[in-house]
C-alpha cells in the first residue's frame, strides 16, 4: 500500500476515536459544574490540555509521563499508577506517588485490583481497602494507601488501567471518577496513535532502506556501465587507429588511379567506388574520434573563411562514383556568396560527406540527391534532399544519437555519421533537423551562423 494511503487508513480510526475522547470530556465538565454548586472547586488541571498533550506524543515513555502526572493532578490524589496488560499479568509501568508503590513489578491479573478492573471491564471505587475482599492486603500493608479507584483503559478488550490512591480514607466522587475515566479514554486513543506512528515510522524506515539499497545497486550498475563504456571507447580508439592508416593508403592509391588520363570508363567507375568506400572508412574513423572529443569538451572548430560552393562541388565529385553506381544523380543549388561563412572546413566537409553519403545509400536507384544551400543576414542553411522512405516523425530527434539507425532492409552502418553531424554543427553554434521532402523522402537540414562569435 502506498504511504499516503497507509497514512489515511491508519489515521482515520484514530481521528474518529479522538473525537469520541474529546466528546467524553463533556461529562467531567458537567460534573465539575455540579461540584461548584456543592461548594467544592474542580481540579485546576485542564483535562482538555492533557488530551492535547496526549495527541502529540509519539512513544510510550512520553505517553506514560503525561499520564502519570495528569492522573494524580486531575483528582488531587496522593498517588497514581499506570498499569499495562502483559498477557495474564499486570505490569505497573509508571507511578507518581508520595511514596514508592509497585513500579516495574508484575502481578497476576487475578491477584490485583487493576487486573480485576480489566477483567470485568469496569471502574472500581474502594473507600477502605481493608474492607474489600478484592484487595490483596499483604501487598498494600507496606504502603500509604487507604482508599483507591481504578479505571480500565478501553472498556472493550482493556489494554491497561489507571489508578488513584489516597493516604486517608476517601470516597472517590463521580466528578473524580469521570475525570479519571476521560483520561483513560484519551490514553487509549493516544496508545493507538503511538502504534500508528510506530508503524508509519517502520514503513518509512523500511522504504528508506529499500530505496538506499536500490540507489546503491544503481550506483554500482552505473559505475560498471561507465567502466564498460570506457573499455569500449578504448577499443574503438584502437580499432579506429588500425583502420585509418590502411584506409587512407587505399584512398591515396585510388585518387592516383583516378587522375590517370589512360583510365577507361569502366575502370574509372570501379576505382571511383574504391575511392568513395575507402574514404567512407576514413571518415567514419575520424567521426568516432571527434564524437569522443565532443563528449569530453575537446571538439573545438578551427574557424576560417569557407567557400561553401567550392566545398559542395568537391563533395559532389568525391561521391559521384557511388551515386553513378546506383544510377543516381547529384544536383546542387547554392547561392551562398564566397567568403560569407566562417567555419571549420574539415568538420563541415565531413558533415556534408556524411549527409550526402547517407542520402545516396537510402535513396532508390535512378533517383536524385539534391544539395541546397542559401544564406540570409544571420544564417547559412544547408539541406540534403533524398527520395528514400523518409524518417518517421517519432525518430527525428533520436536519429542524431549515437548508434541509432532507422531499420531498413539491406542497409548497414554503425549509427555514428548523423551523431557526428549534429555534434559538428552544434560545435559551430548551429542546429540540425529533419523535414519531409516533397513528394517523398527526407530533407536533412542544418544551419550555421554567417559570422562566428567573436570574429571581426
Amino acid at each position: 500500500m502506498p504511504e499516503h494511503e497507509l497514512v489515511t487508513a491508519l489515521a482515520l480510526p484514530y481521528q474518529m476515536k479522538m473525537t469520541a475522547a474529546v466528546g467524553s470530556l463533556i461529562e467531567p465538565a458537567r460534573l465539575g459544574e455540579g461540584a461548584r454548586a456543592e461548594g467544592r472547586e474542580p481540579s485546576p488541571v485542564s483535562l482538555v490540555g492533557v488530551v492535547q498533550d496526549l495527541s502529540l506524543v509519539r512513544d510510550m515513555p512520553a505517553l506514560m509521563e503525561v499520564v502519570r502526572k495528569a492522573a494524580r493532578e486531575l483528582t488531587g490524589a496522593d498517588g497514581a499508577t499506570f498499569v499495562l496488560r502483559d498477557g495474564d499479568l499486570c505490569y505497573y509501568a509508571e507511578e507518581n506517588a508520595i511514596e514508592p508503590l509497585w513500579k516495574g513489578r508484575r502481578f497476576p491479573m487475578t491477584a490485583c485490583i487493576s487486573g480485576w478492573s480489566m477483567i470485568h471491564r469496569e471502574a472500581v471505587v474502594i473507600e477502605d481497602i481493608y474492607e474489600d475482599p478484592r484487595i490483596p492486603f499483604e501487598a498494600y500493608r507496606p504502603t500509604f494507601v487507604k482508599s483507591l479507584c481504578m479505571v480500565p483503559i478501553r472498556t472493550k478488550a482493556p489494554i491497561g488501567a489507571i489508578g488513584n490512591y489516597w493516604a486517608t480514607r476517601h470516597l472517590t466522587t463521580p466528578y473524580e471518577l469521570a475525570l479519571l475515566q476521560a483520561l483513560a479514554n484519551s490514553t487509549s486513543v493516544a496508545m493507538e496513535n503511538v502504534e500508528v506512528y510506530a508503524e508509519l515510522e517502520k514503513r518509512v524506515q523500511d522504504r528508506t532502506r529499500e530505496l538506499e539499497e536500490k540507489s546503491q545497486r544503481l550506483a554500482e550498475e552505473h559505475a560498471a556501465l561507465l567502466e564498460l563504456q570506457r573499455q569500449k571507447e578504448a577499443l574503438s580508439a584502437l580499432v579506429v587507429h588500425d583502420l585509418k592508416s590502411p584506409a587512407a593508403a587505399i584512398v591515396l592509391a585510388a585518387s592516383l588511379q583516378l587522375r590517370s588520363p589512360d583510365l577507361g570508363p569502366a575502370e574509372r567507375r570501379r576505382w571511383g567506388v574504391v575511392f568513395s568506400s575507402a574514404e567512407r572508412i576514413v571518415r567514419t574513423a575520424a567521426s568516432v574520434l571527434d564524437i569522443a572529443q565532443s563528449e569530453e569538451g575537446r571538439l573545438v572548430p578551427r574557424y576560417a573563411v569557407v567557400d561553401l560552393g567550392g566545398l559542395i562541388a568537391e563533395i559532389r565529385e568525391q561521391l559521384l562514383p557511388l551515386a553513378e553506381k546506383r544510377e543516381q544523380g547529384i544536383e546542387v543549388s547554392c547561392d551562398v556568396p564566397e567568403g560569407a561563412l566562417w567555419a571549420d572546413r574539415e568538420l563541415l566537409g565531413r558533415t556534408l560527406q556524411n549527409l550526402v553519403d547517407n542520402a545516396i545509400r537510402h535513396s532508390p536507384t535512378k533517383s536524385t540527391v539534391r544539395i541546397e544551400a542559401h544564406a540570409d543576414a544571420a544564417w547559412v542553411t544547408v539541406a540534403i534532399c533524398d527520395e528514400g522512405p523518409g524518417v518517421p516523425v517519432e525518430m527525428r530527434q533520436c536519429i542524431f544519437d549515437r548508434y541509432v539507425r532507422v531499420e531498413e532492409k539491406g542497409r548497414t552502418g554503425w549509427g555514428l555519421g548523423l551523431a557526428f553531424c549534429k555534434m559538428a554543427v552544434e560545435a559551430h553554434g548551429g542546429t540540425s533537423w529533419i523535414e519531409d521532402n516533397v513528394p517523398r523522402g527526407s530533407r536533412f537540414c542544418f544551419r550555421l551562423p554567417v559570422v562566428r562569435a567573436g570574429a571581426s
